[in-house]
């Protein structure tokens, strides 16, 4: 969809900030208030709608803080459109910012703030079936909410009480719903999601932010459907105790509590919240939404302040400057001090590697299962990585020695009335394959092998004996 579109009279639809299944989120801006916005897109002949049952559930779940506000829902062209406020970065985000891996205070208070969220989620009769880190975003920095954690896209949301208040019926065999790193045991079953579920998601995630990565991440298979079997049967083998083993204990017993739970209960949120609140007391820790990302975006915007005044006003920065880098390879940041030493790190690489290929981070993809419902893998998406271009060649490649099968040709056609047996316009096939050799096979230079062979390469990956 082409953007500086309007939507309605109230809105100016602008950049693309992402897409997915759902379609396209931009960014707009309020015409009358001048206040920027997140406007979501989907194709109204889109085979799965959501945009109008999420709009449904935001209107339903009303103001509350940490639920983003709605603004308004309609159409422009061929688009369903809700526009909503804009947030910061998410949960996810920040996590690569702060070098993937969360201390034991941020994620103590994550924990804490996003049970507020589900219980209150869960007071107005939806379940959510979607946590993951990419689905909570902090508030921006301009509105000094940046330690409030807002729940989003509730798409996949669903009610758990039927009209006459009578909680849904307990059933089997139904299609895998959610995002596979995350999603409850009983949901690899196959069984009907309910509140305990998004608990036990919670969990999930909570240890996925201590410990960095959890024990079914980067599992091989062929299909999707092999690769949930293998997710499932990994989650049903690592018992709570080596899922938390080196933490607070306090992990385990919120992870032994949400996997007891039955059905249809009602679990019991506060108890949970005293677990995570022992967890700060034992540390000496304090609940003050001083979180790990908070110091590292105010340097981050202080930076970018300097950066703009500097080139606003003329200055020429100064020759010693300190750069912080990531290697795309490790994620380790180191400290450069000045340009020259920047420029002969980000040429060395050139020698090794001439076509560096994109670079994988552990996120969640979006796929459907079982009947077109969606469903989120967690397969590593792809996270492009600045494009090396290979080197100038070196001035001795124009001098290369000359082979010394042509060394005959050469001087052939350096004196050819010499000898004219050695003309090669007027020599026979078997003397022109004598002088220069016999013809190479036909190679593809970027993949580096016969040309025939380049060319039956598929996406199937040969398994391993």
């Amino acid at each position: 969809m082409t953007t500086n579109r309007t939507l309605g009279s109230h809105y100016q639809i602008g950049r693309r900030l992402g897409a997915g299944n759902f379609g396209e989120i931009h960014l707009g801006r309020n015409n009358e208030t001048q206040e920027h916005v997140a406007i979501k897109l989907e194709q109204i002949l889109t085979r799965t709608p959501q945009l109008a049952y999420e709009y449904r559930f935001y209107k339903l779940l009303g103001k509350y803080d940490g639920i983003p506000r709605i603004q308004f829902y309609g159409q422009t062209g061929s688009y369903n459109a809700l526009v909503m406020e804009l947030l910061g970065p998410s949960l996810e985000d920040l996590f690569d910012l702060c070098s993937r891996r969360f201390s034991l205070k941020t994620v103590l208070m994550i924990g804490l703030q996003l049970l507020d969220r589900i219980e209150y989620v869960h007071s107005k009769h939806l379940i959510y079936r979607d946590i993951k880190p990419e689905n909570f975003l902090i508030g921006r920095g301009s509105t000094n909410r940046q330690h409030i954690i807002h729940m989003v896209d509730f798409g996949l949301a669903k009610q758990y009480r039927t009209s006459d208040g009578t909680h849904i019926a307990y059933r089997e065999h139904k299609s895998l719903t959610g995002t596979a790193r995350y999603m409850s045991i009983n949901t690899h079953l196959g069984r009907e999601q309910s509140r305990r579920d998004d608990l036990e998601a919670l969990g999930y995630m909570l240890m996925y932010f201590l410990r960095g990565s959890l024990p079914w991440q980067g599992l091989k298979a062929d299909t999707l459907k092999e690769r949930y079997q293998k997710i499932g049967e990994t989650k049903r083998f690592t018992t709570h105790e080596i899922l938390c083993e080196g933490y607070a204990r306090q992990f385990f017993t919120y992870m032994r509590t949400v996997r007891q739970f039955e059905f249809s209960q009602v679990p019991d949120y506060n108890a949970l919240r005293e677990l995570f609140h022992n967890a700060l007391n034992e540390n000496n820790l304090v609940n003050d939404g001083d979180f790990d990302w908070i110091k590292v975006l105010q340097e981050h915007r202080s930076n970018r302040s300097k950066t703009k005044n500097t080139t606003l006003t003329g200055v020429a920065p100064s020759s010693v400057t300190t750069k912080k880098i990531i290697n795309p390879v490790n994620g380790v940041s180191s400290t450069v001090r000045n340009n020259q030493e920047l420029h002969n790190r980000t040429v060395a690489p050139r020698s090794i590697c001439q076509h560096p290929l994109p670079l994988s981070s552990a996120n969640a993809t979006t796929a459907t299962l079982n009947g077109g419902s969606k469903t989120t893998v967690s397969t590593a998406s792809t996270t492009k990585t600045p494009v090396i271009l290979p080197s100038l060649r070196s001035t001795t490649e124009t001098h290369r020695p000359i082979p010394a099968k042509r060394q005959s040709l050469v001087a052939a056609t350096a004196n050819p009335s010499s000898n004219p047996s050695t003309n090669v316009n007027n020599c026979t096939k078997e003397q022109y394959s004598s002088y220069i050799g016999q013809p190479s096979v036909a190679t593809c230079c970027f993949f580096k092998r016969k040309a025939k062979h380049a060319l039956q390469i598929t996406s199937a990956t040969p398994k391993k004996s």
